[in-house]
């Protein structure tokens, strides 16, 4: 009784296992098309970098949730752009730091440190 019990169990965790998740995260794409978008409207007059950056941050979060890294990202540019904006810092300078802060946190926004760490000498 308690092996058919425990084959029951295993057979259903595989096809759990097994099946592909319902959901799935959207694209980087397509937020760096909306991105480049926005970018494009705000070099064109049609918005401020303030604006720009506000509409790109919730772009974001609407697409893939709170991403503290990103978050961080943001919040850096935002405050560039509103030192621009007043004129303690060139808007050229302004958008070059925060773009390029914005990018370095794309590029590590996947990565993960492991759980454990364990020590070098712990590996003999």
């Amino acid at each position: 009784m308690w092996k058919l019990l425990y084959v029951v169990i295993v057979i259903g965790l595989a096809g759990c296992a097994s099946t592909t998740a319902s959901h799935s995260t959207p694209d980087l794409s397509d937020w760096a098309a909306y991105r480049a978008h926005i970018l494009q409207d705000r070099d064109a007059g049609r918005t401020t970098s303030v604006e720009a950056q506000e509409k790109i941050k919730t772009r974001y979060r609407d697409l893939y949730g709170m991403d503290p890294v990103m978050e961080g990202a943001f919040a850096y540019a935002l405050k560039l752009y509103e030192a621009a904006d007043v004129g303690d810092l060139g808007a050229n300078e302004a958008d070059r730091l925060a773009q390029s802060h914005i990018d370095e946190a794309l590029a590590h926004r996947d990565y993960q440190l492991p759980l454990y760490v364990f020590p070098p000498e712990a590996s003999d």
